[in-house]
């Protein structure tokens, strides 16, 4: 064999070599970590909220080892099963979903810490209208149309559909819909095609000043992030370990801008939001909404 077929046959041996130790690393890799899928419910664009959890994610796989994959459902009915069904492994559900799933499925999630925002665990509702409306108080919604986010929505449906309940000025609504989103509500306020509408604070801050707000609820606890009960406890207690001790603000501000940071939670922390969606649940009947 000459120099040179000798120079090309030790070239194509190396990258032989090669190519194979880089399937045997991925491989072995793979034998090691195994893939979790972290649902979230989207209140806004899918998009927008899994960008907002990929530092969340990445977090996760470095202190556990494992990798983590954000998943989501069509709507919040479908986003909910899937938590319920272990479809999910885990992942980031508002009190009235969670609350729903509990009763759905009695035992199937498991909360591992709750969302802090300005160090508290809890979060209001808004009822808003648009800056320039002759609104100012929730009495003067009578006779005027009204717009909720999706029907399992703790801020843009169960606390601002009581709050106009205690307010006597439901039944006096000419009309309200059902538009799925936070940001759909906001943007249909602004937009004149609807009177006023409920969402959450965030939402409200990013159109304040087209909004204006007509009155915030009772506060009721935040977000918070669950495990399905088919999860390794030792992983579920890895993981709630790496949350609480979580303090990168670009972490946790990537989630929602005036988080800081995990806190214990309990499903009786829900007890207050319990009392409230059956007494909504049972009026919203009347009107012949599931």
């Amino acid at each position: 064999m000459g120099y040179n077929e000798q120079k090309s046959f030790n070239g194509v041996f190396m990258r032989t070599i090669a190519f194979w130790w880089i399937a045997v690393v991925l491989f072995s890799a793979s034998l090691v970590a195994k893939t979790y899928r972290f649902g979230a419910i989207t209140t806004v664009d899918p998009k927008i909220v899994q960008k907002r959890f990929e530092p969340l994610l990445r977090y996760l796989d470095q202190v556990t080892g494992e990798h983590f994959v954000f998943a989501t459902g069509r709507n919040y009915d479908d986003t909910i099963e899937k938590f319920v069904n272990g479809d999910f492994d885990l992942g980031y559900i508002g009190p009235s979903p969670y609350v729903t799933a509990s009763r759905k499925a009695p035992g199937a999630l498991r909360i591992i810490a709750g969302v802090e925002s300005h160090f508290t665990p809890y979060f209001e509702a808004m009822i808003v209208a648009a800056k320039n409306a002759p609104l100012h108080r929730l009495e003067d919604l009578a006779g005027k149309t009204f717009a909720f986010g999706s029907r399992r929505s703790t801020l843009s449906f169960y606390l601002p559909y009581y709050m106009l309940m205690q307010a006597g000025v439901l039944d006096k609504l000419k009309r309200f819909v059902f538009l799925g989103r936070h940001d759909a509500v906001a943007k249909s306020v602004i937009m004149g095609m609807v009177d006023a509408g409920g969402i959450k604070r965030s939402v409200e801050e990013t159109y304040r000043r087209h909004l204006k707000v007509l009155a915030i609820s009772e506060p009721v606890v935040d977000f918070a992030i669950v495990v399905h009960k088919s999860m390794d406890p030792k992983l579920a207690r890895k993981i709630r370990q790496a949350l609480l001790t979580l303090k990168d603000p670009k972490i946790l501000t990537s989630i929602k801008k005036d988080m800081t940071g995990f806190g214990p939670r309990k499903d009786s922390d829900y007890d207050r939001l319990r009392k409230i969606m059956r007494i909504v649940d049972k009026d919203l009947a009347r009107y012949g909404e599931p």
